[in-house]
């Protein structure tokens, strides 16, 4: 049994770090703290930001969308990757403390806010908590946005949520 604190000290450890540039002057950059985590300042390129992919959690080989980061943290939480089989039934890594059971009512979050600690924080809370508590939190705390993404309803198409990302940073290219 292993308890991973990547969701804990990951966004920590990237604003510390971003603290550091910011202090030596840098005044544009992106700073990834795996796959994902990222907090950005300025933009790449005269873009207006920082080009982000947004994967697929169906088809992790496939970008569903890009976001444009620019003086802020991007983190996505989702039982796409880690996971394990019980019974022959698929679990995700992402545990509701209310049930000590895997958390299974979304595919995945990605969380814009002002800190990387607070996108971690609230990628995996909104995850465990579902889409109408997330998009609660979106519309009382306007410096935090999100992406949600519930299990398909009647079929395979995926159904992004967008809970206040500016549709000028938020590219879905979704069939």
């Amino acid at each position: 049994s292993e308890l991973n604190l990547g969701g804990i000290g990951k966004g920590y450890a990237l604003d510390r770090a971003g603290q550091f540039l910011s202090e030596s002057g840098l005044d544009h950059w992106l700073f990834s703290g795996g796959f994902s985590s990222l907090l950005a300042r300025g933009q790449h390129r005269q873009l207006g930001g920082w080009p982000v992919g947004i994967r697929n959690p169906l088809f992790p080989d496939q970008l569903m969308g890009t976001i444009l980061l620019k003086n802020q943290a991007l983190s996505t939480s989702g039982s796409g990757v880690q996971s394990f089989r019980h019974d022959g039934k698929r679990y995700g890594h992402i545990l509701d403390p209310r049930t000590g059971w895997p958390s299974e009512g979304m595919l995945s979050v990605t969380v814009l806010a002002p800190t990387a600690a607070e996108a971690d924080a609230l990628s995996t809370a909104f995850f465990v908590l579902g889409l109408e508590k997330a998009k609660e939190y979106c519309d009382n705390h306007r410096n935090v946005s999100s992406l949600l993404l519930p299990p398909p309803h009647r079929g395979r198409r995926l159904t992004p949520i967008n809970c206040g990302i500016p549709d000028d940073v938020l590219f879905l290219e979704l069939p």
